[in-house]
Protein backbone atom coordinates (compact mmCIF):
# COMPACT_ATOMS: atom_id res chain seq x y z
CA UNK A 1 0.00 0.00 0.00
CA UNK A 2 1.30 3.30 -0.77
CA UNK A 3 1.77 5.44 1.98
CA UNK A 4 0.79 8.31 0.78
CA UNK A 5 -2.78 7.43 0.99
CA UNK A 6 -3.12 8.51 4.63
CA UNK A 7 -2.96 12.09 4.23
CA UNK A 8 -6.11 13.85 4.94
CA UNK A 9 -7.27 17.05 4.13
CA UNK A 10 -8.50 19.32 7.58
CA UNK A 11 -10.97 22.10 6.58
CA UNK A 12 -12.89 24.57 9.20
CA UNK A 13 -16.18 25.46 9.09
CA UNK A 14 -16.24 28.94 11.20
CA UNK A 15 -18.62 29.22 13.95
CA UNK A 16 -20.15 32.67 12.90
CA UNK A 17 -20.03 32.86 9.35
CA UNK A 18 -20.19 29.10 8.21
CA UNK A 19 -17.72 29.07 5.55
CA UNK A 20 -15.64 26.39 4.96
CA UNK A 21 -12.19 26.89 3.87
CA UNK A 22 -8.76 24.31 4.23
CA UNK A 23 -6.67 25.23 7.02
CA UNK A 24 -4.09 22.04 7.24
CA UNK A 25 -3.21 18.54 6.80
CA UNK A 26 -3.40 15.41 9.17
CA UNK A 27 -1.56 12.16 9.19
CA UNK A 28 -4.04 9.09 9.66
CA UNK A 29 -2.16 6.82 12.09
CA UNK A 30 -2.72 3.52 14.02
CA UNK A 31 -0.68 3.43 16.67
CA UNK A 32 -0.89 0.48 18.86
CA UNK A 33 -3.88 -0.73 17.29
CA UNK A 34 -5.80 2.81 17.62
CA UNK A 35 -6.32 4.97 14.97
CA UNK A 36 -5.43 8.91 15.19
CA UNK A 37 -4.87 11.97 13.15
CA UNK A 38 -1.45 13.91 13.82
CA UNK A 39 -1.17 17.15 12.61
CA UNK A 40 0.44 20.57 13.67
CA UNK A 41 -1.00 22.56 16.70
CA UNK A 42 -1.52 25.76 14.46
CA UNK A 43 -4.31 24.08 12.69
CA UNK A 44 -6.02 22.74 15.47
CA UNK A 45 -5.88 26.24 17.46
CA UNK A 46 -8.52 26.76 14.78
CA UNK A 47 -10.93 25.60 17.17
CA UNK A 48 -10.97 28.31 18.79
CA UNK A 49 -12.87 29.47 15.35
CA UNK A 50 -15.09 26.91 14.41
CA UNK A 51 -15.38 23.15 13.97
CA UNK A 52 -12.67 21.36 12.02
CA UNK A 53 -13.81 18.97 9.37
CA UNK A 54 -12.19 15.86 7.32
CA UNK A 55 -13.93 14.05 4.10
CA UNK A 56 -15.41 10.76 5.39
CA UNK A 57 -18.06 8.84 3.83
CA UNK A 58 -21.02 10.69 4.80
CA UNK A 59 -19.64 13.65 3.32
CA UNK A 60 -17.42 16.57 5.40
CA UNK A 61 -17.90 15.38 8.87
CA UNK A 62 -16.19 17.01 12.23
CA UNK A 63 -13.40 15.39 13.79
CA UNK A 64 -14.70 13.42 16.49
CA UNK A 65 -12.15 12.01 19.07
CA UNK A 66 -10.05 13.32 22.02
CA UNK A 67 -7.84 16.46 21.26
CA UNK A 68 -4.18 16.94 22.98
CA UNK A 69 -1.66 19.49 22.49
CA UNK A 70 1.15 21.63 23.97
CA UNK A 71 -0.40 24.72 25.67
CA UNK A 72 2.11 27.54 25.61
CA UNK A 73 2.56 30.00 28.27
CA UNK A 74 0.13 33.39 28.19
CA UNK A 75 3.29 35.38 26.59
CA UNK A 76 3.97 33.40 23.71
CA UNK A 77 2.58 32.66 20.56
CA UNK A 78 3.01 29.44 18.01
CA UNK A 79 5.72 31.14 16.28
CA UNK A 80 7.64 30.84 19.09
CA UNK A 81 6.58 26.47 19.23
CA UNK A 82 9.56 24.49 18.14
CA UNK A 83 7.72 21.78 18.69
CA UNK A 84 3.63 22.93 17.29
CA UNK A 85 2.22 19.23 17.56
CA UNK A 86 -1.47 17.88 18.07
CA UNK A 87 -2.92 14.94 17.61
CA UNK A 88 -6.78 13.57 17.67
CA UNK A 89 -7.54 9.86 18.93
CA UNK A 90 -10.34 9.18 16.89
CA UNK A 91 -13.19 7.08 18.02
CA UNK A 92 -13.24 3.81 16.25
CA UNK A 93 -16.61 4.71 13.98
CA UNK A 94 -15.36 7.52 12.79
CA UNK A 95 -12.08 5.94 12.11
CA UNK A 96 -13.90 3.63 9.75
CA UNK A 97 -15.64 6.30 8.33
CA UNK A 98 -12.88 8.23 7.49
CA UNK A 99 -11.54 4.45 5.54
CA UNK A 100 -14.05 5.61 2.76
CA UNK A 101 -11.31 7.64 0.87
CA UNK A 102 -7.77 7.30 3.22
CA UNK A 103 -5.78 4.28 4.99
CA UNK A 104 -4.25 4.49 8.14
CA UNK A 105 -0.46 4.13 8.45
CA UNK A 106 0.44 1.29 10.02
CA UNK A 107 4.15 0.17 10.81
CA UNK A 108 5.55 2.61 7.92
CA UNK A 109 7.21 4.70 10.75
CA UNK A 110 10.37 5.68 12.16
CA UNK A 111 11.90 7.00 15.22
CA UNK A 112 14.44 9.24 14.86
CA UNK A 113 17.34 9.63 17.12
CA UNK A 114 18.86 12.59 15.26
CA UNK A 115 17.11 14.07 11.96
CA UNK A 116 21.58 14.68 10.70
CA UNK A 117 20.80 10.43 9.64
CA UNK A 118 18.45 11.69 7.07
CA UNK A 119 18.95 12.09 3.47
CA UNK A 120 16.63 12.64 0.66
CA UNK A 121 12.72 13.25 2.26
CA UNK A 122 9.47 14.37 0.94
CA UNK A 123 6.86 16.65 2.66
CA UNK A 124 3.46 15.77 1.73
CA UNK A 125 0.56 17.56 2.51
CA UNK A 126 -2.89 19.04 0.82
CA UNK A 127 -2.41 22.99 -0.39
CA UNK A 128 -4.61 25.04 0.66
CA UNK A 129 -4.64 26.55 -3.18
CA UNK A 130 -5.79 23.22 -4.18
CA UNK A 131 -9.10 23.37 -2.39
CA UNK A 132 -11.83 23.75 -4.83
CA UNK A 133 -15.74 23.37 -3.93
CA UNK A 134 -18.30 22.98 -6.52
CA UNK A 135 -21.88 23.36 -5.55
CA UNK A 136 -21.31 21.39 -1.97
CA UNK A 137 -19.16 18.88 -2.65
CA UNK A 138 -15.29 20.12 -2.02
CA UNK A 139 -12.12 18.84 -3.48
CA UNK A 140 -8.51 19.04 -2.97
CA UNK A 141 -5.30 18.00 -4.10
CA UNK A 142 -1.84 16.36 -2.53
CA UNK A 143 1.52 18.22 -3.40
CA UNK A 144 4.42 16.80 -3.26
CA UNK A 145 7.90 18.57 -2.58
CA UNK A 146 10.95 16.47 -2.07
CA UNK A 147 14.16 17.83 -0.82
CA UNK A 148 17.66 17.06 1.27
CA UNK A 149 17.71 16.92 4.78
CA UNK A 150 20.01 19.70 6.78
CA UNK A 151 22.93 19.69 8.43
CA UNK A 152 24.06 20.81 12.24
CA UNK A 153 24.52 24.14 10.61
CA UNK A 154 20.62 24.85 9.78
CA UNK A 155 19.82 23.72 13.27
CA UNK A 156 22.41 25.98 15.11
CA UNK A 157 21.48 28.95 13.08
CA UNK A 158 17.72 28.83 13.49
CA UNK A 159 18.29 27.93 16.92
CA UNK A 160 16.17 23.98 16.24
CA UNK A 161 17.05 20.62 17.92
CA UNK A 162 17.99 17.92 15.35
CA UNK A 163 16.62 15.14 17.83
CA UNK A 164 13.02 16.73 17.96
CA UNK A 165 13.01 18.75 14.97
CA UNK A 166 13.44 18.31 11.26
CA UNK A 167 15.00 20.69 8.65
CA UNK A 168 14.28 19.93 4.77
CA UNK A 169 16.13 22.29 1.96
CA UNK A 170 13.36 22.96 -0.40
CA UNK A 171 13.33 26.12 -2.55
CA UNK A 172 10.11 26.71 -4.38
CA UNK A 173 11.89 28.59 -6.86
CA UNK A 174 14.41 25.73 -7.73
CA UNK A 175 12.32 23.11 -7.82
CA UNK A 176 12.52 20.36 -10.38
CA UNK A 177 10.89 17.31 -11.30
CA UNK A 178 12.92 14.15 -10.03
CA UNK A 179 11.13 11.90 -12.92
CA UNK A 180 12.59 14.21 -15.74
CA UNK A 181 14.61 16.92 -14.00
CA UNK A 182 12.89 19.42 -15.73
CA UNK A 183 11.86 22.77 -13.62
CA UNK A 184 8.59 23.40 -12.27
CA UNK A 185 6.39 25.54 -10.02
CA UNK A 186 5.04 23.68 -7.27
CA UNK A 187 1.87 24.80 -5.03
CA UNK A 188 2.55 27.09 -2.48
CA UNK A 189 2.99 25.16 0.67
CA UNK A 190 0.13 26.85 2.73
CA UNK A 191 -2.36 23.96 3.96
CA UNK A 192 0.33 21.67 4.30
CA UNK A 193 1.03 22.47 7.76
CA UNK A 194 0.38 18.89 9.81
CA UNK A 195 1.62 17.05 6.45
CA UNK A 196 3.90 14.06 6.16
CA UNK A 197 7.73 13.99 6.17
CA UNK A 198 8.83 10.49 4.56
CA UNK A 199 12.51 9.41 4.16
CA UNK A 200 13.68 8.03 1.66
CA UNK A 201 15.82 4.36 1.78
CA UNK A 202 19.47 5.04 0.35
CA UNK A 203 19.32 4.13 -3.52
CA UNK A 204 15.95 5.23 -3.93
CA UNK A 205 15.96 9.09 -3.62
CA UNK A 206 14.88 9.58 -6.40
CA UNK A 207 12.01 6.88 -6.29
CA UNK A 208 8.08 7.12 -7.39
CA UNK A 209 7.37 4.26 -5.43
CA UNK A 210 5.44 5.17 -2.43
CA UNK A 211 5.86 1.83 -0.58
CA UNK A 212 8.93 2.67 0.04
CA UNK A 213 9.65 6.27 2.43
CA UNK A 214 8.51 5.79 6.03
CA UNK A 215 6.68 8.19 8.08
CA UNK A 216 9.73 10.32 9.65
CA UNK A 217 7.55 13.72 11.03
CA UNK A 218 5.20 15.86 10.95
CA UNK A 219 5.48 19.24 9.00
CA UNK A 220 4.81 22.73 10.99
CA UNK A 221 6.32 25.46 8.67
CA UNK A 222 7.89 26.64 5.50
CA UNK A 223 10.34 29.95 5.43
CA UNK A 224 9.83 30.77 2.32
CA UNK A 225 13.21 32.99 2.16
CA UNK A 226 15.49 30.53 3.38
CA UNK A 227 13.73 27.89 1.73
CA UNK A 228 13.45 25.56 4.50
CA UNK A 229 10.21 23.19 5.85
CA UNK A 230 10.49 22.47 9.40
CA UNK A 231 9.04 19.83 11.24
CA UNK A 232 8.18 17.86 14.25
CA UNK A 233 9.99 14.15 14.50
CA UNK A 234 7.23 11.46 16.06
CA UNK A 235 8.73 10.93 19.06
CA UNK A 236 7.39 13.54 20.87
CA UNK A 237 3.99 13.13 19.11
CA UNK A 238 4.25 9.38 20.59
CA UNK A 239 5.54 10.21 24.09
CA UNK A 240 2.21 12.61 24.22
CA UNK A 241 0.35 9.85 22.65
CA UNK A 242 1.24 7.57 25.96
CA UNK A 243 0.66 10.63 28.30
CA UNK A 244 -3.23 10.43 26.83
CA UNK A 245 -3.62 6.59 27.02
CA UNK A 246 -2.41 7.44 30.98
CA UNK A 247 -5.82 9.40 30.59
CA UNK A 248 -8.06 7.29 29.36
CA UNK A 249 -8.08 9.65 26.45
CA UNK A 250 -10.76 11.21 27.98
CA UNK A 251 -12.65 8.21 28.03
CA UNK A 252 -12.92 7.90 23.91
CA UNK A 253 -13.52 4.06 22.67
Amino acid sequence: MEVDSCLVPIFIETAVSKQIKQVGTGVFLDFQSAPFLLTAAHVTDELDSGSLLVPTVNGLSEIVGYHAHIDLLPELTRNDDSVDMAYFRLTSDFARSLCAYFYPLIGKTELLTSSLELGVVSVVGYPASKAKRKASKFTSELAYYRGVAADQEAYDQHDFLHDENIIVHFHNKRAVNPENGESMNPPSPRGVSGGAIFSWPQGHEISQDWSKPKLVGILHSYKAKEGLFIGTTLLPYFAAIQLGSMKGFGGVK
